[in-house]
């Protein structure tokens, strides 16, 4: 076989291969700065933020100790979830309709969340507590 089209085809299958890796994260952006009941959790977090039809998710890479926000950014932006999982010693959760309010502002990659959420903190995870958030993301 010709050593040229040898070299030619793996080439295009390179370039293919590259073209069909993982999407980036919506408008590329990565942080989130967070403070729980008004005290910063520390410098912006790394988040990732996707986005599937009106829904958007903004996420910590580390679940096991981060926090998650679903939003439906149809007719109006609201928030559906924000989940915390020891978080800067938190655990709890806002659910529309069901604990805790949020509401949100911004669209296209920049939103700001504010709540509350229930759960608790870790030096005292049997006291339970509405804890105030207020998640500013840079998707």
């Amino acid at each position: 076989m010709n050593t040229r089209l040898v070299a030619a085809a793996t080439v295009l299958l390179a370039a293919g291969a590259a073209g069909c890796s993982a999407p980036p994260a919506a408008l590329g952006g990565t942080t989130a700065k967070v403070t729980i009941n008004g005290k910063s959790t520390g410098d912006p977090h790394p988040v990732r933020c996707s986005q599937s039809g009106w829904l958007w998710t903004i996420e910590t890479p580390d679940q096991g100790k981060g926090f998650s926000a679903d939003l439906d950014t149809g007719d109006a932006v609201t928030v559906r979830a924000v989940t915390f999982s020891d978080f800067a010693g938190f655990t709890g959760n806002f659910w529309r309709d069901n604990i805790g309010e949020a509401e949100v502002t911004g669209n296209g990659g920049k939103f700001t969340i504010t709540g509350s959420a229930d759960g608790s903190f870790a030096d005292n995870p049997s006291n339970a507590v509405t804890a105030t958030f207020r998640i500013e993301a840079n998707c």
